[in-house]
């Protein structure tokens, strides 16, 4: 009889909220409304969820002291409420609860934090898992991940959870002597964490260890387990949660425990057991749910129906219709069992009648039940069958239908594939001409601003000379001005009108060459005689440094003497503009490999930006604007080369100066 009571006992979930506290939440509440600190609130809201301990507004208010915790980055009550959140949810097996807490968890918890609590929420799991109808899964997937091999360096936290998990998967398959091992290890390993750890780990793990020695006929150690446990759970109230935590109702879980030690009475001191049941007997003055009271009632029976001293089955028999009563709305499937404990118990006290009575009151309520499951398991089984008769029904058409869809849709995708094809050649290329339009745009654009720039120019080079020729010519006229400075005069008018002449020359021969790109007839050219000369023409100043790098025999090569000559004019006229002292130096040399002849003109001048390189080659173009000239030489000399199958470019590795390079072929 004592067995079949604790496995009832074992069937009815002990741990509810006390449902009475009305008054003090309504004064918690009240109070709240006036607080406006962060730290009251949240105390108030731990003790609105211990009032209301593992009911629905429990985890209410639990979320609210999370929030409000977070409102001032209080990590340590952010923590706590996420810890009874995620219990509540691991008892219930709600996995969106689980998975969206313990992410909340992940992100504000330290790693020390996450080591020492995740293996624990592992546990946790794993139990309501194997109780809520996984067991198997949850077994086979802890036995995979056991052999695995495993991280040599995996914490003493895994080893606890691997050792008590391992050793609950024997004791949910009744193999409970080979589960003691494991829990013992991992009992023994939770003495060797620190002891906040210490208590979270113990605390649940006696629990299954006490079940378990009790289940394999080791009941005095059992019951020593369980008073340590108790021993340990009530030490830990009166240091903490009692001046912490007022509204925490510690006698809920206390009653499992001193169950459990009612359920072994005859392995109790008479000490131990007029203790605990006087101690059942306190809690009970105080309940008010009435799955606690069929709780208490439960542990009654027991009590009365096994003490040694005081075995009063009367007692018994009024506790075991308590539980009846309660059963019909709490617990209908237990209802057999307790009317057969009713039949035992009177059959003990050798009234016959009334234990037939109960006994075939047992029979009838199981008959009913069978009958009322099979029932019930017959209509869910027509209901199924319907159902699958409607969903064939229903798979077939929807399958006549998605054919025919998918004919349409495919029809349709070639159409639209074909559609976005020709609209995607037809934008890339109409991106690719509108690419061009801009790129002429803006070449137009640089081309006229150029222009501009050039005309602008132009103007002024030909206004300057021009206003000196009409100047000098006046003063000339002039007979109030001495007669022997007017001899001065015509060399400057004949000096700027070279100047004129030679700026319009420039444009003509731009215009010239600029209209074709066929090669300039050549003939043999004598290089030594040109470059001679051309230094010998360069106006020298001072402090400058005029040196020729040439062959002492003549270089003759295929060239065209006007146009070779221009370049090399250009190419000096710019070095001696642009350097204002050091050296400037012409000269050629051949590389026979090539079949080539550079000649090169060096400055240690001013020098041109290396990003600029390219850019002075360009029509009009001018770096210095102060400086004279019509930013057509570079250019005119980059066409000559050109229509003498060469090419004209800076050496970028002289850093000096400017190191001019014009590359001609020899044959």
């Amino acid at each position: 009889m004592r067995h079949l009571l604790t496995a009832i006992f074992i069937l009815i979930n002990s741990t509810v909220l006390a449902s009475n506290q009305t008054q003090a939440a309504d004064s918690l509440l009240g109070v709240l409304k006036n607080t406006q600190s962060s730290e009251k609130r949240i105390q108030i809201y731990r003790n609105l969820a211990d009032l209301y301990q593992e009911n629905p507004e429990a985890h209410l208010y639990l979320l609210k002291m999370y929030q409000e915790a977070a409102t001032i980055d209080d990590r340590k009550n952010m923590l706590n409420a996420l810890d009874d959140i995620l219990i509540a949810g691991i008892s219930e097996y709600n996995k969106d609860t689980i998975a969206k807490y313990t992410e909340y968890f992940k992100k504000i918890a330290t790693e020390d934090e996450l080591k020492s609590l995740l293996p624990f929420y592992h546990m946790r799991t794993f139990d309501s898992r194997c109780y809520s109808g996984e067991r198997t899964e949850a077994i086979k997937e802890e036995l995979d991940s056991k052999n695995v091999e495993t991280d040599k360096e995996d914490n003493v936290y895994k080893q606890i959870a691997s050792a008590y998990n391992m050793g609950t998967s024997f004791y949910m398959s009744d193999q409970f002597k080979k589960a003691i091992p494991y829990l013992d290890k991992a009992m023994q390993l939770t003495e060797t964490l620190p002891e906040k750890e210490k208590y979270i780990y113990k605390k649940f793990i006696t629990w299954r260890v006490c079940f378990t020695y009790a289940q394999a006929g080791k009941n005095k150690e059992a019951v020593k387990i369980m008073e340590q446990l108790i021993n340990m759970v009530e030490q830990k109230y009166k240091n903490d949660y009692q001046k912490q935590r007022p509204f925490y109702n510690i006698d809920l879980y206390l009653l499992q425990y001193y169950s459990f030690m009612i359920s072994s009475l005859p392995y109790l001191t008479l000490e131990q057991e007029k203790y605990y049941w006087k101690r059942i007997q306190e809690i009970g003055k105080s309940l008010t749910n009435d799955l606690d009271k069929y709780n208490y009632y439960l542990c009654a029976n027991n009590y009365y129906s096994n003490n040694r001293t005081e075995r009063d089955f009367r007692k018994a028999i009024a506790a075991n219709d308590s539980l009846i009563k309660f059963a019909e709305t709490l617990a209908p499937q237990n209802l057999p069992g307790l009317y057969n404990i009713n039949s035992m118990t009177y059959e003990a006290i050798k009234d016959y009648q009334n234990a037939l009575k109960y006994l075939k009151i047992s029979h009838l309520i199981q008959d009913s039940l069978s009958t009322e499951a099979t029932h019930k398991q017959l209509n869910e089984l027509q209901v199924k069958y319907d159902l699958n008769t409607l969903n064939n029904e229903k798979t077939m058409l929807e399958i006549k239908n998605k054919k025919t869809m998918l004919i349409s849709l495919s029809i349709l995708l070639i159409i639209v594939v074909l559609i976005c094809t020709y609209l995607y050649f037809s934008w890339k290329k109409e991106k690719r001409m509108k690419m061009e339009l801009k790129a002429l745009h803006l070449k137009a654009q640089e081309s006229e601003k150029m222009k501009q720039s050039f005309i602008n120019s132009i103007c002024h080079e030909i206004r300057t000379p021009l206003n000196a020729i009409v100047g000098f010519s006046d003063l000339i006229m002039n007979e109030e001005i001495d007669a022997e400075m007017r001899k001065e005069f015509p060399p400057e008018i004949q000096k700027n009108t070279v100047l004129l002449t030679s700026l319009i020359n420039s444009m003509l021969e731009v215009a010239n060459l600029d209209v074709s790109e066929e090669k300039l007839p050549c003939q043999p050219t004598d290089l030594k005689h040109i470059c001679v000369h051309e230094m010998e023409q360069l106006k020298k100043k001072e402090g400058i440094e005029y040196k020729l790098e040439i062959t002492e025999e003549s270089m003759i090569i295929p060239s065209n003497a006007q146009y070779l000559t221009q370049v090399i004019e250009h190419l000096l006229s710019n070095a001696n503009k642009f350097t204002e002292k050091g050296q400037i130096t012409l000269g050629y040399r051949v590389d026979k490999s090539k079949e080539e002849i550079l000649i090169y003109v060096t400055d240690t001048g001013c020098g041109i930006p290396q990003e600029k390189h390219e850019e002075v080659f360009n029509r009009f173009s001018k770096l210095d604007t102060f400086v004279p000239g019509n930013g057509l030489g570079l250019y005119l000399c980059r066409l000559i080369t050109k229509r003498l199958a060469g090419e004209i470019k800076i050496d970028p590795a002289y850093k000096e100066g400017i190191r001019m390079i014009v590359t001609l072929p020899i044959k």
